[in-house]
């Protein structure tokens, strides 16, 4: 065997590709997930008036950082979360505050207008106001970011969709904008029962 032949290198076969994914596992490109037509789309007239500029934290990196959304925090949490179509802290936010109210204090006594108004269920009361002005905290700091994962999701699942650009803005206008009717009901229940308890 001759040197050159020593030093021959033996052909490589080349590699299987590699299955390809199915749409719905295939990331989106790169910087067309989140255009600003649809997030236009998504928010309507308040894309530019409010939700870009409250949002712009996550559109550049989108891990959680506090912000903060004074309509979340102000109003009775849960109805703005239903209004945006955020329907898990929705149930997070209506739910949990009284698991921990009872965790907190250790009572079943009922969280009704007048039972909290009874002199021997006055520090109930102050746990049950501080458990809400808490939930009222965390809603307004975190609703900004619940907000912008909803939309990014929305936009994703329209971008597998590969549909026309007009078709997508028309199912992202579907999928984002708001809920009155269910807000509406809730806060009519949550009135009457309000109203129930102090009349009863």
């Amino acid at each position: 065997m001759t040197p050159e032949e020593s030093h021959e290198v033996d052909p490589v076969e080349p590699t299987s590709r590699e299955p390809e994914l199915p749409r719905w596992a295939r990331k989106a490109p790169a910087g067309g997930e989140l255009n600003e037509e649809r997030m236009a789309a998504y928010f309507g007239p308040k894309w530019d008036k409010t939700y870009r500029r409250k949002l712009a934290p996550f559109l550049e990196d989108p891990s959680f950082v506090p912000t903060w959304n004074w309509p979340a925090a102000i109003a009775f949490p849960p109805a703005w979360f239903l209004y945006r179509k955020l329907y898990l802290p929705f149930t997070v936010f209506f739910l949990v505050p009284g698991f921990v109210f009872r965790w907190l204090t250790g009572s079943d006594t009922p969280q009704t207008v007048m039972e909290l108004s009874k002199p021997e269920n006055e520090w109930l009361q102050i746990m049950s106001v501080a458990v809400f002005v808490s939930s009222s905290l965390a809603a307004g700091g975190t609703a900004n970011w619940f907000l912008f994962r909803r939309a990014r999701a929305a936009s994703r699942f329209v971008a597998m969709q590969e549909l026309p650009e007009t078709e997508n803005l028309a199912l992202m206008r579907r999928m984002g904008g708001v809920n009155k009717s269910a807000t509406s009901l809730f806060v009519g229940l949550m009135l009457a029962i309000t109203l129930m308890q102090l009349m009863g």
